[in-house]
C-alpha cells in the first residue's frame, strides 16, 4: 500500500491541513518555530499546537527577494515569501532562535514586513557551546519563553501537563524511531522520500493523532515486501530538507538514502527527555545535550561518532554532504566530515544547492556518477 494515500501523509504537501482547521475550531491555538532546539513539550502543555515552520509550496522568492539580500539563505527566502502572501496566516505566533544567523534575522522581519504589532513574537537565546555555563543560560531562556508565554496567552503551565506532554513526545519518538529500524533492513521498508514525509507530516499535526497515525503506519509497512531493486545504500547529511522530492533524486538512480543526520530527519526522534524530579530541568537539559547541528561549534567530535555509528548501524555504502547556498555552518561542518570520512574510506559525494528544486537533472548526474564509482570499487 503506497503512503502517500494517507491523508496524514498528505499533510507533508500544504501548510494548513484538516487537522489544523479542527484544532482552530476548537479555538485552540497554532505556535509556529523555526528550530528543532525549541522544547515543543513546553508549547504543548500549554495546549497549543507547535508547528514547523517551512518552505513547501514556495515556487519563488519574489517578494522576499525585495528585503532580502542574494547572499542570504534560500530556506529562509522561502519561508519568508510564503508568510508574505498570507500562507502562515493560521498561526496564533511565532517562536525564532538564533539557530543561524538568517533564522535569527527573520523575528525582526516578521515585526516588520509580516504581522501587525498584536501578534505574538517570541525569541529563544540558545548556547553555541555545550558547557555548565550554556546549561544555565538556556534554562534561564526557557524559564523565561516559560513565563512569557503564560502572560501572553493568560494561562498557566502546571508540572502534571508537562509530564503528560514529555510522554506523548517520547511515545512520538518511539515510534519514529521504529520505523526507522525499518528503513535500514537490508530490504528496507521504507523509502527516504517516504521516511521524509513521515517527519514533515509529523511536524504539523497534534501529536496525539500522529501517535495513532504512525502506529497504523508501522503496521502497514511491516506487511510490505522490502525494497531490492537499488544500488547503493546513501545517508543523507547537512542543510534541512523538507521537501520530499529532494530525496527523488538519488532514488531515481538507484540510490536509496537508508539513514540520515538532519533536523528534518533522525535528528528530531534520537533521544528522548528524561523524567526527572524537575520535569522543566529534564526537558531543557534533554533539548541541550541532543545530537546537535553545526550550530554547536564545540559538539563536531560527538557528531562525528553519531555519523560514523549511522553508517555502520545502516549499512552505509556512501554519504551524501549537501548545503544549501550561503549556509556557513554546514559547509564548515561538511568540510571536516568529508576528509574525516573520506579518511576512513567512506565514499563522499559534496552538494551545493538552492532551497528550491532547480537544476535537477545536473545533480542526478552527479549522483548516479558517484554510485557507479562505489559499485566498481
Amino acid at each position: 500500500m503506497s503512503l502517500d494515500n494517507l491523508e496524514f501523509v498528505q499533510a507533508a504537501k500544504t501548510l494548513s491541513n484538516r487537522y489544523i482547521d479542527e484544532w482552530k475550531q476548537e479555538g485552540k491555538r497554532v505556535l509556529g518555530y523555526y528550530c528543532s532546539y525549541v522544547p515543543l513539550e513546553l508549547i504543548h502543555a500549554m495546549n497549543m499546537l507547535p508547528f514547523r515552520i517551512r518552505g513547501t509550496t514556495c515556487n519563488d522568492t519574489v517578494l522576499a527577494d525585495a528585503i532580502l539580500a542574494k547572499i542570504n539563505c534560500s530556506f529562509v527566502k522561502a519561508t519568508l515569501n510564503l508568510a508574505l502572501q498570507g500562507e502562515y496566516n493560521f498561526l496564533d505566533g511565532m517562536i525564532c532562535e538564533n539557530s543561524c544567523d538568517h533564522v535569527r534575522r527573520m523575528i525582526d522581519i516578521w515585526r516588520r514586513k509580516v504581522v501587525d504589532p498584536n501578534f505574538p513574537l517570541f525569541f529563544l537565546s540558545i548556547p553555541h557551546t555545550i558547557t555548565e555555563a550554556g546549561l544555565d543560560w538556556l534554562k534561564t531562556e526557557v524559564n523565561s519563553f516559560k513565563e512569557q508565554l503564560e502572560t501572553t496567552f493568560s494561562e498557566k503551565i502546571n508540572e502534571d501537563a508537562l509530564i503528560n506532554s514529555i510522554q506523548i513526545f517520547n511515545e512520538n519518538r518511539r515510534l519514529l524511531r521504529e520505523i526507522y529500524d525499518l528503513r535500514i533492513l537490508n530490504e528496507p521498508k521504507i523509502l527516504g522520500s517516504e521516511f521524509t514525509q513521515l517527519i514533515v507530516a509529523n511536524g504539523s499535526i497534534p501529536k496525539e493523532i500522529c501517535n495513532s497515525e504512525l502506529t497504523n503506519i508501522m503496521d502497514i509497512l511491516k506487511d510490505r515486501e522490502g525494497i531490492k531493486d537499488y544500488k547503493a545504500r546513501l545517508m543523507l547529511i547537512g542543510s534541512c530538507v523538507d521537501n520530499p522530492a529532494f530525496m527523488n533524486i538519488f532514488e531515481d538512480v538507484g540510490g536509496l538514502i537508508v539513514t540520515d543526520s538532519l533536523c528534518y530527519g533522525v535528528r528530531s526522534f534520537w533521544d528522548d527527555v528524561d523524567l526527572t524530579s524537575n520535569p522543566l530541568n529534564g526537558l531543557i537539559n534533554a533539548y541541550y545535550h541532543r545530537v546537535s547541528c553545526p550550530r554547536m561549534m564545540d559538539a563536531h567530535p560527538t557528531r562525528l561518532e553519531f555519523v560514523k555509528d549511522q553508517i555502520a548501524k545502516a549499512k552505509v555504502d556512501g554519504v551524501i554532504l549537501q548545503r544549501l547556498e550561503f549556509c556557513d555552518l554546514h559547509g564548515t561542518d561538511n568540510m571536516l566530515l568529508s576528509h574525516e570520512l573520506e579518511g576512513v574510506g567512506i565514499p563522499v559525494l559534496n552538494i551545493d544547492r538552492e532551497y528550491l528544486m532547480s537544476d535537477i537533472g545536473r545533480f542526478k548526474t552527479r549522483v548516479d556518477a558517484f554510485i557507479e564509482q562505489m559499485m566498481v570499487k
